[in-house]
């Protein structure tokens, strides 16, 4: 775990590293980095966040292209996140029939859940590692339909794609933040991640009164 950390932390080093020694290769690399990351939910601690914004200051400095960039990884990433989507629709739903499971409350809950509130599950935790690997395999396991999956996966791809690459487009040469680059994404991450908790709170307060009116 810890070398996972330092893995997300100094991300900026890693792609530095990937530039030097395979120059446009990097753009492949980077594309598989990001499709793996989102495609295989065995895989979710991968530092894609840490990359995306590395990318975007070597972008500022010239060394990428930041159009290229845009497309090829947000390609990378909806096809990811349809990747697991299929695997959770095929070989979870497999698991589920042969341990006959199929009418575990749980997994009622959860269909009943990604119908209602799967395309923002699916939007929102594009940025929240983790969070962005596993939830497309559930959504396949719960059988969320794939026409409103694929049209928020694309949503959410486009979002965080550009969201990090931009932001380390424009303010990752600023240099408190060249100089703070893993407390900067550790905020972040921090920030996100409180922001989700708050919205999950303030949803059961409200539900909870709702349900005593």
């Amino acid at each position: 775990m810890e070398g996972l950390l330092n893995l997300m932390l100094h991300a900026d080093e890693l792609i530095s590293e990937i530039l030097a020694q395979y120059g446009s290769l990097t753009y492949l690399i980077l594309f598989t980095i990001i499709f793996i990351e989102t495609g295989l939910v065995i895989v979710a601690f991968f530092p894609g966040d840490g990359l995306l914004i590395s990318a975007g200051i070597l972008a500022a400095t010239g060394d990428l292209d930041l159009s290229l960039l845009l497309i090829l990884l947000s390609v990378a990433t909806i096809l990811g996140h349809t990747s697991n989507y299929l695997i959770g629709r095929g070989l979870g739903q497999r698991f589920i029939e042969r341990a006959k499971l199929q009418q575990q409350p749980y997994l009622i809950k959860a269909e009943t859940y990604y119908r209602k509130y799967g395309g923002m599950a699916v939007v929102l935790s594009r940025f929240f590692p983790f969070f962005r690997t596993l939830v497309p395999f559930v959504a396949g396991i719960a059988k969320m339909e794939m026409v409103w999956f694929t049209w928020c996966n694309s949503i959410g791809g486009l979002l965080w794609i550009s969201a990090y690459l931009l932001l380390g487009y424009f303010f990752g040469e600023i240099p408190w933040v060249k100089a703070n680059y893993g407390v900067v994404l550790s905020a972040m991450v921090i920030l996100l991640l409180v922001a989700l908790v708050v919205g999950i709170l303030r949803g059961l307060i409200s539900k909870g009164t709702n349900e005593n009116r």
